[in-house]
């Protein structure tokens, strides 16, 4: 991997959320975007990666467009590996706000931030 060490426990809790080549990729452009100063667009990075970048650029390109991974997943893999190593042992308290539920019509503003009625 071209990732250091301390990485790999990152990577293999998010592995499960990608098929074995897109994986492989990902991995690649996770390594590149730490490295890559200024923008980090998928040619910048490949630009950062060079011969280390194996296949073609738009395999690449396809990890963020056109893979069939989710984002959810990814999203729960994250969350279950930043839980477990921030805060292996307390409980998590989550709280909701649900005051804006149910009003609907026009005139309902910003809708799940806040409730306003839109100035005419």
């Amino acid at each position: 991997m071209i990732l250091p060490a301390e990485a790999h426990p990152l990577l293999f809790a998010l592995c499960p959320a990608f098929s074995y080549p897109t994986f492989g990729r990902f991995a690649a452009l996770m390594a590149a975007a730490v490295l890559t100063p200024g923008r980090r667009t998928v040619a910048n990075l490949l630009r950062t990666l060079g011969p280390l970048a194996q296949g073609h650029p738009t395999t690449y390109q396809r990890v963020l467009s056109a893979a069939s991974w989710s984002g959810l997943r990814l999203g729960l893999a994250l969350t279950r590996f930043l839980l477990h190593h921030l805060l292996p042992a307390d409980p998590v308290v989550l709280i909701g706000d649900d005051t804006v539920d149910g009003h609907k019509g026009k005139r309902v503003y910003g809708k799940a931030r806040h409730e306003k009625s839109r100035p005419e």
